[in-house]
Parts: structure tokens; C-alpha cells; sequence
């Protein structure tokens, strides 16, 4: 029998019998006290702030758009590969298998540099809600490193977007890094990804906040009134279209006056 732990909205997750054992990441002699990580995204407010020509960095990155980046030691891409490929991303994943170490979900056959994530361990012990994105995973495994230093480097998650949702999971690791372990953690300050979101409910009644949200309720109407105005011009734009159409008829068939023979009038 598997021992199971069963969670509010029905969802039962499996316990292991025995404690897993450390995860498989990287060489138990790169684990120095000095050691320095900076994690990249791709974000451009601070992409190029990354140390890339200190050689006491170790720069690990992911994402197609870091493709050209001067240097890094490892890469991430935790994708499916078919997928990816489908996706239209087979130069990427061609150019994936000549670097040396790339982390996947496996260690995928024809990826000589594949080295398999260690999923297991890493989610025992940091439970099953914090993966929304790469960077969580990547953060996760830097943590297990025990380095002197974790840098961020090209990580905002602040458009609208689906990165927006990817925020939270690693503001989680990053408030760890801060408040439970000695490593020194170094966010540009271009960078928005140490900044809280609002307190919910309690953020109505901040001046500031209540500033913004006037000032964004001003937007939305004058908005509205050019999208209506808008809508009123296409009508007008399309009655006129109709009349000049008939005009044209008007002009090809109808203008059969011969007063013109009559000379002037």
C-alpha cells in the first residue's frame, strides 16, 4: 500500500515510502563556499546586466532568445522536445544538443549534454505549487547548490501575460534565499521581481493605489467614448460608402443629358 495525502479540491498526492534520497545535480566538488550562479531570464530591463565577463560567475540561463548570449555554463529547457519542435523550435533544440550541459526532463538520446532534472527530490521537498515556470526550477536547483552567491539577472514576470501568474512561485524562492539560508542574493535594481504585489483588499484603501486606480478608471472611459466614437464613424464611413456606390451608378447610367449640344446657356 502507497501511503497518500489527499488535499482541499480532491487532489491526493502520493508520499513516498522512504525519504528520497539528495537530488542529482551537479558535482559534489563544485559545491565551494565561493561559489556564484547567476540565473538569467531573458527579460531586456537588466538581460545585459548579467556578469558574463566575470569568470566567478557561472551563468545559467534558458529560453531561445539567450541563444546568443556571450557565455553559459547551463542551460535549462524543460519543455518536451517533440513539442518543441512542432512549436517550430527545431533549430533551438538542434542547437541545444552541442552544448555541453543542458538540464531536461530526461537525458534525452541524441542530447549528449542531457543531465535529468531532478524532479522528484526537488518537489519532495518543496511541495507541488511553486513550478509555473522555468525559473523556479532554476532557482530551486541553485538553492540546493549551497553557493555563496545567487544572482537574478533578466527576470521581471511583470507584463500581462502569462508571466505575470509565473511571479509568485519565484518570489517564494527568493524570499527563502533572503530569510532562510546565508546565500547572498543580488537582483539588479532595474529589475521588478522583488517587488510585492499589492495587498488584497487592503491595497483600497493606500492613497497611492487609489491615485492609479482613478487614474486607470480616466483611461477606460476616455477609452470607451473614442471606441464609440469609432463605432459612429464606421457607420457614417459605411452609409457614405453605400451613397458613393450609388453615386457611381447614377454616373455610368443615368447622366444621359445631350444639353450640352445646346451650347452655352
Amino acid at each position: 500500500m502507497k501511503k497518500t495525502s489527499k488535499v482541499a479540491g480532491g487532489n491526493v498526492f502520493e508520499l513516498p515510502e522512504e525519504p528520497l534520497g539528495p537530488p542529482e545535480t551537479l558535482p559534489e566538488e563544485t559545491k565551494a563556499p565561493t561559489r556564484k550562479i547567476a540565473v538569467m531570464g531573458s527579460a531586456s530591463s537588466s538581460a545585459g546586466l548579467t556578469p558574463f565577463n566575470d569568470p566567478e560567475w557561472e551563468i545559467w540561463s534558458c529560453s531561445p532568445a539567450n541563444k546568443h548570449i556571450p557565455r553559459c555554463d547551463i542551460w535549462f529547457e524543460l519543455h518536451n522536445p517533440e513539442l518543441k519542435v512542432r512549436e517550430g523550435l527545431l533549430e533551438w533544440m538542434q542547437w541545444l544538443k552541442t552544448q555541453p550541459v543542458v538540464y531536461m526532463q530526461q537525458a534525452y538520446s541524441g542530447y549528449p549534454g542531457a543531465r535529468r532534472y531532478p524532479l522528484e527530490a526537488i518537489v519532495d521537498k518543496w511541495g507541488p505549487y511553486l513550478w509555473t515556470s522555468q525559473l523556479a526550477f532554476m532557482l530551486a536547483l541553485a538553492i540546493e547548490q549551497e553557493p555563496a552567491s545567487i544572482g537574478v539577472f533578466g527576470v521581471d514576470m511583470a507584463a500581462n501575460s502569462e508571466y505575470n501568474q509565473q511571479r509568485l512561485a519565484c518570489q517564494v524562492f527568493l524570499y527563502h534565499i533572503m530569510t532562510k539560508t546565508d546565500i547572498q542574493l543580488h537582483i539588479p535594481p532595474e529589475s521588478d521581481i522583488l517587488e510585492p504585489a499589492p495587498f488584497y483588499g487592503y491595497c483600497e484603501s493606500s492613497r497611492q493605489w487609489r491615485k492609479y486606480y482613478a487614474r486607470k478608471q480616466e483611461l477606460q472611459n476616455r477609452i470607451n467614448a473614442l471606441q464609440a466614437d469609432v463605432v459612429a464613424k464606421d457607420a457614417e464611413a459605411k452609409h457614405l460608402v453605400g451613397a458613393m456606390d450609388d453615386m457611381e451608378y447614377h454616373l455610368a447610367h443615368w447622366a444621359t443629358r445631350r444639353d450640352f449640344f445646346e451650347g452655352p446657356q
